[in-house]
């Protein structure tokens, strides 16, 4: 059953023009009876005496009286309730105080407004920063103790991810070497063993922070997406390399090509209920000279069917399976992620790296599925599938 339900931003309230006794949000904070003032309607699913869902989306606080974060995917997910009903909120830890109510942003009517919110029944965390990750505490906590499922936890540590998901023997095999960079002898010692060595931050998306070392007969090359320079000794490469950062180096897999440009797939995993589906796969070709596929990098975006020439789908749906129930034993509750997965000449995959907040696709029809599969797992977990 579906119904209106008003927010009145004169009285900072939310309201109801014919039925008493609903309650809204977690906490099922009341909601008034009367209509009254500067008020704006919003459709919601009703059951039993609950009203909902209500999504809070988490992002950052930016400047005194604003949010950072992807407008553009916030604005969606709201207009996709309204079609349906339900209501999301953009939410900072700056605007919880410990109380029952939540100080945030509703996207309404084409603009932005500032509203105040029952505790939400899912928080959908989008924060889109390392650094604006460490200041969740007061969210977590008030998630925790009010058992309200948190989406996307926390970013995966590309270190640590690797580590869990080494612990399965199925997804071994799918792994490039790789290890946590500690000192130079073992840096020497790796470009002995596989000659080309991926450079990467540990903490980084985007492409950004990555380099590629080339052991060339009396040199070494170390090139990023913007640079190459050469060296004549290890210890010049050590140098060049070594950031403040927690690094991994991971062996170099010979991709294959399009147009003699590498290219890699893009894997978006979505929980459907009790199980795992994949929602789309993607495409992403690196630019010329670059050497991450990343498009904020230089990357293009290829359709599947461009490069599809006999790749096992079915092996990609288990693999995707395993990842998701390996990463659920480490990190508890998941709704989404995605894998950044490479195709070597001989048709082997290769797992690069998983992605906690899967970053919007651009293609349509990916989009669109990860839209529907994304609500549908709000309605599910809030009570109103």
């Amino acid at each position: 059953m579906q119904m209106n339900i008003f927010y009145n931003y004169d009285e900072n309230e939310w309201q109801s023009d014919r039925e008493q006794s609903l309650g809204f949000g977690k906490n099922l904070l009341p909601i008034k009876i009367g209509k009254s003032g500067t008020s704006s309607c919003f459709l919601v699913k009703k059951q039993n005496k609950k009203v909902g869902p209500l999504i809070g989306i988490l992002a950052s606080k930016e400047g005194r009286n604003d949010f950072y974060g992807n407008r553009s995917t916030f604005k969606k997910i709201q207009n996709y309730l309204q079609k349906h009903g339900g209501v999301s909120f953009v939410m900072t830890p700056e605007g919880y105080n410990g109380e029952e109510k939540i100080h945030g942003f509703l996207y309404d009517h084409g603009k932005w407004r500032k509203a105040i919110f029952p505790l939400p029944d899912i928080i959908y965390n989008r924060v889109a920063s390392y650094k604006a990750e460490q200041y969740l505490d007061v969210i977590k906590k008030m998630a925790f103790n009010n058992a309200i499922p948190f989406y996307n936890p926390h970013f995966f540590e590309k270190w640590e991810t690797f580590k869990q998901l080494s612990n399965n023997t199925f997804l071994l095999s799918y792994l490039p070497s790789t290890a946590l960079l500690e000192n130079i002898d073992q840096l020497h010692y790796w470009l002995l063993e596989y000659n080309s060595l991926i450079v990467k931050p540990v903490l980084s998306n985007r492409g950004k922070g990555i380099s590629l070392i080339n052991k060339l007969e009396n040199r070494y090359k170390v090139k990023t997406n913007s640079s190459s320079k050469c060296f004549d000794s290890i210890e010049a490469v050590w140098e060049d390399i070594n950031k403040d950062s927690k690094t991994i180096i991971q062996q170099k897999v010979q991709l294959k090509q399009y147009n003699n440009r590498p290219y890699d797939l893009r894997i978006l995993v979505q929980r459907q209920k009790d199980t795992w589906a994949i929602s789309g796969i993607g495409v992403r070709c690196a630019g010329l000279g670059a050497i991450t596929t990343h498009v904020p990098q230089g990357g293009e975006i290829l359709s599947f069917e461009s490069v599809n020439d006999g790749l096992n789908l079915e092996e990609i749906e288990l693999l995707a399976s395993e990842v998701a129930h390996q990463l659920e034993l480490a990190y508890g509750y998941l709704c989404e992620f995605s894998i950044d997965l490479g195709v070597d000449e001989n048709n082997r995959f290769w797992i690069f790296e998983i992605n906690s907040k899967p970053m919007k696709f651009d293609e349509p029809h990916i989009q669109k599925k990860a839209l529907d599969t994304l609500i549908q797992c709000f309605y599910d977990d809030a009570g109103f599938s």
